[in-house]
């Protein structure tokens, strides 16, 4: 019977050490992310604790079986001479097992507390690529492989409200030279979920494609943006970024979600050509007021998003640090975005009544736009066509005085590629006609491999 009192302790204390090996099992989905660890870790702990019930039960029935036993000596064994050395070893394992299940107890309630400082997560983009083009080139390159952009994003939070989104990217220009910007630095507070306000530098929000699609070519499907919403510094006519505050946000109405966007910050001003967003102060203490209002559709429309947009700003010109004139920019227009399994469609249109400051009552009108239709086939392919065709009036100052801000007309055709989730290889053809000193056409095809990590 002393036998039986050995193995018991013994079992009970495997059946402990057993869980403890489940809840440190579970630490292996540590880099899940923090509402889904803490829900795997919950099913592996609730597991244990069950299978440590069902055994503790079956070790309590083995007790009460081998009680009577062990109370019953015959009558040839001496009662006055215990098993001192089996008495010994039994408390000593008890004492033992109390250890381990207040061990397991701690274990449990760390297994179920959030982590505290797991860092901040860093994430990026690159890609890489050829491009061959028929126009006309000063330096005469025409042809050559694209080292493209290597772009890192972090978004650090601080409590349940705080937020930040921080985005730098790293890129060579048609000159050669490598530039480094700071794209996105943004700080905001979330109030609910209609209402969050977010300060910095961000992708203003106009149209759709600026704020979906940021520096990162893996996510957008076409290989360039259109021309029309580039970049400042790729020849842009819009202000892509904003130095400001921005508020945005969404509630319920009916079966879809009316969301919006309101925004205020630094006029632009345009520079040897170039519209740039004034990072540091205004140079004309005249703001950029604009905002966005969309419907997102669901049910049947489930996809669909119609919105409209809009912005006002003053604008002077400079050649080097001489001002050349003023230009009252008012755009007014509307976008609409499909996305479901197959397609992904979007149109974007604006219309601008731009006033030269100096010629009282001369308003100028222009318009631009543009539609690209994508379809993906057999789940990894996505073929698509762009349409891009902009009219802009020369006697508007604020178009004039742009390098890039002449009427064109642009159509593209590509194909997309996902290589995997994280991966793509893209090949694109376009053919542009420009009105530019006297009108240029020319041709391109370009192919690009980006990823993401």
């Amino acid at each position: 019977m002393s036998i039986m009192k050995i193995k018991l302790p013994t079992l009970r204390f495997s059946v402990i050490a057993f869980a403890i090996c489940q809840i440190y099992a579970s630490n292996a989905w540590a880099a899940k992310g923090e509402a889904e660890r803490i829900a795997e870790l919950e099913k592996k702990l609730e597991k244990s604790l069950q299978q440590i019930e069902k055994l503790s039960n079956r070790l309590a029935e083995l007790e009460k079986i081998s009680k009577p036993a062990s109370t019953t000596v015959p009558v040839a064994t001496p009662v006055n001479t215990p098993d001192t050395a089996t008495a010994e070893s039994i408390a000593a394992q008890s004492q033992r097992i109390e250890s381990i299940e207040q061990n397991l107890t701690q274990i449990s309630e760390a297994a179920n507390r959030p982590p505290t400082n797991l860092g901040v997560p860093l994430h990026g983009f690159a890609d890489v690529g050829y491009a061959h083009s028929t126009k006309s080139a000063s330096d005469g390159r025409k042809r050559g492989f694209v080292l493209g952009n290597v772009d890192f994003y972090l978004t650090p939070e601080f409590g349940d409200r705080v937020k930040s989104l921080i985005e730098l990217n790293f890129e060579y220009g048609e000159a050669g030279s490598l530039a480094t910007d700071l794209e996105r630095v943004q700080i905001g507070y979330t109030f609910s979920d209609a209402l969050t306000v977010w300060a910095g530098r961000f992708h203003t929000p106009y149209g759709y494609w600026n704020t979906a699609f940021h520096h990162g070519a893996q996510i957008q499907t076409s290989i360039d943006r259109p021309k029309l919403v580039a970049f400042e510094d790729q020849g842009g006519i819009l202000p892509a970024h904003t130095v400001g505050i921005w508020a945005t946000g969404s509630t319920r109405i009916g079966e879809g979600k009316f969301e919006y966007d309101a925004y205020v910050g630094n006029g632009d001003r345009i520079v040897d050509g170039t519209l740039d967003f004034n990072a540091v102060k205004d140079d004309n203490s005249n703001a950029l007021v604009g905002g966005s209002a969309r419907y997102r559709f669901s049910g049947d429309l489930d996809g669909l998003v119609l919105g409209a947009h809009g912005f006002t700003k003053r604008v002077g010109s400079y050649t080097a640090d001489v001002l050349n004139n003023k230009t009252k920019v008012n755009m007014l227009g509307g976008y609409l975005f499909y996305d479901n399994d197959s397609w992904e469609n979007i149109i974007e249109y604006y219309h601008f009544n731009n006033n030269n400051l100096g010629l009282r009552g001369k308003s100028n009108n222009s318009w631009a736009g543009f539609v690209q239709i994508g379809r993906t086939l057999w789940g990894n392919s996505t073929p698509y066509v762009r349409f891009e065709k902009a009219s802009l009036n020369q006697n508007d100052n604020y178009f004039l005085s742009q390098e890039s801000g002449r009427s064109y007309s642009r159509q593209t055709l590509g194909v997309k590629y996902d290589l995997n989730t994280k991966s793509a290889l893209k090949i694109e053809v376009n053919h542009t006609n420009e009105s530019k000193d006297g009108g240029e056409k020319f041709n391109e095809a370009k192919v690009q491999l980006s990823t993401r990590f």
